[in-house]
């Protein structure tokens, strides 16, 4: 028994590794020499735990990220409690408390890699986890009368698509913190460029 946790805490150890590696320079910069260099363990050891090699583990690492962020989502949206600007907050700061996930990239460049199975698979898991409970979450606004009626597969990939914004933004010196620069994308998607006009002035009563 005790053997079996030790091999489970193991293997959850190289995933993290794994995901840290993959998410910060991609699937195909990394090797498993990087990650078992990183563990201080020797290259076959990884084998152990991944027989399937780089391609199995990296199967492994981001369908376990995938089902943590569907749960952290799922989670902020609750929090939000029916109103929209409230949800994305909430989901930001998900975002904010987990390794920076470079989302798109990801979809584009990491999935063109795997083979044809694989990355149908985790495309499927992806659009589980992180695309339709935001998609979601946008209907129900406009069926709430929030937002005006938009496509949500764009309002959802467009949110995606902001908070990768957020891990290039806070790398740049003096770039304000992340909370500020997250409600600021918010407000962008939710309230757009141009500017508010000004609440119109209010006559004073007359007396009659």
């Amino acid at each position: 028994m005790y053997m079996e946790q030790e091999v489970r805490d193991s293997t959850q150890r190289v995933l993290d590794v794994a995901e840290t590696l993959f998410m910060d320079r991609g699937y195909n910069a990394i090797t498993l020499r990087d990650i078992a260099d990183e563990l201080g363990i020797k290259q076959a050891s990884l084998y152990y735990h991944f027989p399937g090699g780089k391609e199995q583990l990296f199967m492994a690492m981001a369908e376990r990220m995938f089902d943590r962020h569907r749960q952290g989502i799922m989670a902020a949206l609750e929090a939000g409690k029916g109103d929209l600007r409230a949800q994305l907050r909430e989901v930001a700061e998900w975002f904010s408390s987990q390794r920076p996930v470079k989302f798109m990239g990801m979809m584009h460049a990491d999935l063109a890699a795997l083979n044809p199975e694989h990355k149908e698979q985790l495309a499927r898991k992806a659009h589980a986890a992180m695309f339709r409970p935001l998609r979601d979450a946008f209907v129900a606004a406009q069926v709430r009368g929030e937002i005006r009626p938009m496509h949500p597969d764009l309002l959802a990939g467009s949110f995606l698509w902001l908070m990768d914004g957020l891990n290039y933004g806070e790398t740049r010196s003096g770039a304000p913190p992340r909370q500020v620069m997250a409600e600021e994308l918010i407000s962008l998607l939710l309230d757009g460029l141009l500017p508010r006009q000004a609440e119109p002035a209010v006559a004073p009563a007359t007396r009659g």
